[in-house]
């Protein structure tokens, strides 16, 4: 009686323990999906920003479409701090997934940052050309190296603003000169021009700006007016320095947990979300520069001997990109090849 007594617990347990076994397992088998997974997202974009509606209504189509097996939470305005903590959150899976510009991917896909090359963009018709033909290869590069790629969106030229008034390269060098923190192509860029930066977080700039610590920045007016950097300026240089742009990326791990038919719609919504901003921040451009100087910014123009100089010190940073190997010689050769033959055809 005592042995009989004591085995039917034992085999009960048994059958308990198989059964959730075989509950694992079939989830394992749909990819996490009978629990549903949330992709944590996070972004220094503001809240309220046209960038997070597309986004947020991107996420609620997934969470609609998926019947919930996939949820997108968004972290944005820096509250999962800069750009290098999202990259180390992503890494260590706090975080699945990030919208950040080029410069942290230096040490994981550097020749994502091609379109930054300083200086050589001469229009934004020429920027369309060359995205069409190179978009695709560096997408295909970041997930090689471990990202979904959703696509890159436009944040726009970067344009020099400053608390005071200046146009040569030589008034430059005694301006205190922002540059992001841990963005190598962005230092050199500076460095290339004889300036010395000072680096700090995108989120630290303002108070930088505040307490007089900087008092010049180079970047997107889109960005200078949504993180509200306009109040502490008055003065913007009319000459574009550099192509900036946000690849939107998912860490490949947990995106291949979903389910192939969940992945497709996640590709296609996030995917177009990050088409919808590309275009938006362009046509937001030009009424950027007209808000701008209605809130008191006055435009620089430099004269054409200081263009033609600050020119000849973009073309000498672009070749040490490639030296420094910032971006690789043979991306850079198509490059140039690729600006050449457009603009053999524009002058044809």
């Amino acid at each position: 009686m005592h042995t009989s007594s004591l085995a039917r617990p034992r085999r009960s347990l048994v059958r308990l323990h198989r059964f959730a076994f075989a509950v694992a397992a079939a989830a394992a088998l749909h990819g996490g999906a009978a629990l549903g997974q949330t992709l944590k997202v996070a972004t220094v974009s503001p809240d309220g920003s046209v960038w997070m509606k597309l986004l947020r209504d991107a996420g609620a189509a997934v969470e609609r479409e998926t019947e919930g097996r996939v949820k997108l939470k968004y972290y944005p305005g820096g509250v999962m701090g800069d750009e290098r903590a999202m990259m180390r959150k992503l890494r260590i899976g706090q975080l699945q997934g990030a919208v950040v510009t080029t410069g942290v991917f230096g040490r994981i896909f550097s020749d994502v940052q091609i379109y930054n090359v300083p200086m050589q963009f001469r229009s934004l018709a020429e920027v369309d050309y060359l995205r069409e033909r190179l978009d695709p290869e560096l997408m295909a590069g970041l997930e090689a190296n471990g990202f979904v790629s959703l696509g890159f969106a436009e944040v726009g030229m970067a344009y020099a603003l400053s608390a005071q008034r200046w146009s040569a390269v030589s008034e430059t060098r005694r301006l205190k000169v922002w540059t992001p923190a841990g963005n190598d192509g962005a230092i050199k860029a500076m460095e290339g021009f004889g300036i010395t930066p000072i680096p700090l977080t995108i989120t630290d700039v303002l108070a930088g700006l505040q307490t007089g610590l900087i008092d010049t920045v180079a970047a997107p007016v889109v960005g200078v007016l949504a993180l509200q950097w306009h109040s502490q300026l008055k003065y913007i240089l009319d000459l574009p320095f550099m192509y900036v742009y946000a690849p939107m990326v998912l860490a490949k791990r947990p995106f291949e947990r979903l389910s192939a038919a969940d992945q497709d719609t996640v590709r296609r919504l996030l995917g177009g979300a990050v088409r919808a901003a590309d275009t938006g921040n362009r046509a937001d451009h030009d009424a950027v520069w007209e808000v701008l100087q209605q809130q008191g910014l006055s435009l620089v123009r430099p004269s054409a001997q200081e263009v033609a100089e600050w020119q000849r010190l973009g073309d000498a940073a672009s070749r040490d990109w490639v030296a420094d190997g910032v971006v690789s010689q043979a991306l850079y050769d198509r490059f140039v090849a690729l600006l050449a033959d457009y603009r053999a055809q524009a002058s044809g």
